[in-house]
């Protein structure tokens, strides 16, 4: 008999090998595709962004970031944990920011969701129902909106996003099926699921879809940021599509931030369509104001947090 367990165990041993593998292509791939670019080549495209779309990027980030404080507003408080919004917004705007430039979110962003809700007195059992929850609308939103872009749309996708197994269809059809096959377990399933002698309930089927609706406009924010830094010429279902597949590539790689695995997938799915450098220069401002400018705020703010409640402490 095979021990799932053992073989589960030994899949997360070579998670590690299997980022660095694909981090290491991805560089590859970066360097070949911009071979025949200098950096002058690159830096005058970022200095044509217009500043009309750089301002509306900046602004879609903005609501990028307040929408993911609903994460762990809705979370907390189906796991019965009542904090002022200002406090959960912190939590999840630290967590998150955090998670997205330091990679190993078991590390990063669920430590500090334990160091700032343990402080305000939230029981251990509950902020892990918290972060297991967050998982869950974060993922419930990848695969409904996949389904739907996917599934209905592969036509117009299909012109600029090029993949070498075939139609998006397959994809589309995969992830409508996981969330599908999700929302009538839990419509139907009433009883607790008991693993290793414990029992949880998943959430109903209102909550799933307040998850889901949170999730989707998620995606459809952050992919929106990096559609203002492209050329008006390719069009933002188009750009979805292939914000969608990178991104899955970048987390599932476990590189902090994907870097270099979504540069590199991104630049080889719409180089048919745009030329590297110009997606290059978009990838480079993308990566300033979603990724280091939230990260440099989220520092300071933690900071300052923790020396506040050292200081109230001491008092």
């Amino acid at each position: 008999m095979i021990d799932i367990r053992k073989v589960f165990l030994s899949l997360r041993r070579l998670l590690p090998f299997l980022g660095i593998a694909l981090f290491t292509v991805s560089i590859y791939v970066l360097v070949r595709e911009l071979s025949r670019y200098t950096i002058s080549d690159i830096a005058a495209k970022v200095g044509e962004v217009p500043a009309s779309r750089l301002v509306i990027a900046v602004f879609l980030t903005f609501l990028t970031y307040l929408n993911l404080s609903f994460y762990d507003l809705i979370s907390s408080r189906r796991a019965g944990v009542k904090l002022k919004f200002t406090s959960t917004a912190l939590v999840s705007f630290v967590g998150y920011t955090f998670s997205k430039n330091i990679g190993f979110t078991f590390l990063s962003g669920t430590s500090v969701r334990f160091r700032l809700y343990g402080k305000w007195g939230v029981a251990g059992g509950k902020i892990l129902l918290i972060i297991i929850l967050n998982y869950l609308t974060f993922w419930l939103g990848f695969f409904a909106l996949s389904g739907i872009l996917f599934t209905l749309w592969p036509p117009v996708l299909q012109s600029a996003v090029r993949v070498p197994f075939g139609s998006l269809k397959v994809i589309g059809i995969a992830s409508a099926g996981i969330y599908v096959l999700y929302m009538v377990v839990v419509s139907f399933r009433k009883r607790p699921f008991r693993i290793r002698g414990k029992s949880f309930t998943l959430p109903g089927r209102s909550f799933t879809l307040v998850q889901t609706g949170i999730s989707i406009l998620d995606w459809l924010l952050s992919a929106g940021v990096f559609f203002m830094l492209l050329p008006p010429e390719i069009g933002y279902f188009e750009v979805l599509g292939v914000f969608l597949l990178s991104q899955f590539a970048g987390l599932s790689s476990q590189v902090p931030g994907g870097l270099g695995v979504f540069e590199a997938l991104t630049v080889v799915i719409l180089s048919p369509s745009l030329k590297p450098d110009i997606l290059v220069a978009a990838l480079i401002i993308y990566r300033i104001i979603f990724y280091l400018v939230p990260f440099i705020i989220a520092v300071v703010s933690f900071a300052v947090n923790e020396l506040l409640y050292r200081g109230s402490e001491k008092a």
